[in-house]
């Protein structure tokens, strides 16, 4: 059987195709319809991940670096709200709501319903994770860090 699938992989590379051969070939193979990248769904959301990606590993050192200033130079972690701290916050979850559009359109939803929809989540998300990791630092400062049990 494996003997079967190496010969056909064989005579499959080393056959060449003429017109003698198979005289009908566009029969055979179907048109390649090319997508215009800006149009392509596939593009955008590999764009949405590699954004959330980085905006991710952004916040991610940020953090770590307020974390690290909290025990070495006891600096409160409390500020969150700087320019850095919302810029990449704001970036991961744009790229999260290009994720959601590109994934919705790829299963033929409308570009605006899917836009209304992906916003929505992503705010959603968010704001949501935004007010929980103020409330985890201000714990952290605090000194009284509750277990993952006692928020739900």
């Amino acid at each position: 059987m494996l003997n079967c699938y190496i010969e056909n992989i064989i005579t499959f590379i080393a056959v060449e195709l003429d017109d003698v051969n198979i005289p009908n070939i566009d029969e055979f193979i179907s048109d390649y319809q090319q997508i215009e990248p800006v149009k392509d769904p596939i593009f955008w959301l590999s764009c949405g991940a590699f954004i959330c990606l980085m905006s991710g590993l952004i916040f991610a050192d940020i953090m770590k670096s307020k974390l690290n200033n909290w025990t070495t130079k006891k600096i409160s972690p409390i500020p969150l709200e700087n320019p850095r701290t919302i810029s990449s916050w704001f970036s991961f979850f744009t790229g999260l709501t290009i994720i959601f559009v590109s994934a919705l359109s790829i299963i033929n939803f409308s570009i605006i319903k899917s836009i209304i929809f992906s916003s929505i989540v992503s705010m959603l998300f968010g704001i949501s994770m935004w007010k929980a990791i103020k409330d985890l630092l201000i714990q952290v400062e605090a000194g009284t860090v509750k277990e993952i049990d006692e928020f739900f």
